[in-house]
């Protein structure tokens, strides 16, 4: 059996910076490539130029703000493959995330705006359960992984050998997102998210309440819009795996309840 070895650059033993590479059967694959959310450090990317492929799970920067550093400073000149709603996103944030870094934060050794469009220049673009051919032995296979718009899960393969890649994903469908969900396989590895493996969280359903309990609270308070200038203001926030089922409950106010909804989530 050829030997299959994992190094944990990021998140091995931490929630942050997602960077993990696999090396199967020879063929060396970096598993997405974030940055801390916590702190700054010196731990960096392997030497790019001995990397045959890179991948990306979705566009949260935990798990892609380092691709620039890593394409661009580091060496990597191969592909990188995410799904295409990852690619349209991944530059807005990586680009924030650099206006803050280095135009408010002062950081110097950054990678620049022209950098994070030749990493994308990079990006090969890929639709769920379609299988990609990355040379003559190894494979990629992307699955959707329900976490947030384009999230993926990612299946490795060089001849019968196969590692698998979660990244964050979600097993409760919602009113924005479906489950998780991958062919029947049995891979010779699995390599997992596991923040929120231990938690037990009230069902989504128990949260719209309490959040839709507060709008009205709110609004009864003579409560305002977060433009105008007086009364208590509800600020809502869209962009997040969190924030938008939340604005679809507002939308959906006086639909009847599925008591489906209050199972507990199912989330890592």
């Amino acid at each position: 059996m050829p030997e299959i070895r994992v190094t944990p650059l990021g998140a091995g033993q931490d929630v942050g910076r997602s960077c993990i590479l696999v090396s199967i059967a020879g063929k060396n694959v970096m598993l997405d490539c974030g940055m801390h959310m916590g702190f700054s450090d010196d731990v960096s990317p392997p030497d790019g130029r001995l990397t045959c492929a890179a991948s990306s799970s979705h566009f949260h920067l935990d798990h892609c703000g380092a691709l620039p550093y890593f394409s661009e400073m580091v060496g990597y000149d191969g592909p990188i493959y995410m799904t295409h709603p990852t690619q349209a996103i991944c530059p807005i944030l990586l680009e924030d995330y650099r206006k803050i870094a280095v135009d408010k934060k002062g950081e110097a050794n950054f990678f620049t705006s022209q950098m994070i469009k030749d990493c994308m220049k990079k990006v090969v673009a890929v639709h769920l359960h379609q299988t990609v051919q990355v040379d003559d032995e190894l494979e990629i296979k992307a699955y959707y992984a329900g976490h947030v718009l384009g999230a993926a899960m990612f299946q490795i393969k060089v001849g019968s050998e196969s590692v698998v890649y979660t990244g964050d994903y979600n097993m409760t469908p919602d009113r924005h997102l479906g489950a998780a969900w991958i062919d029947k396989c049995r891979p010779n590895l699995l390599i997992t998210e596991s923040t929120y493996a231990t938690t037990i969280r009230d069902s989504k359903r128990c949260r719209e309440r309490d959040f839709l309990k507060k709008v009205h609270e709110t609004v009864e308070r003579g409560g305002k819009g977060a433009h105008e200038p007086e009364g208590p203001h509800l600020l809502l926030h869209g962009a997040d795996r969190e924030g938008q089922p939340l604005l679809q409950a507002l939308h959906h106010l006086d639909q009847p309840e599925d008591p489906q909804d209050l199972r507990p989530e199912e989330h890592v």
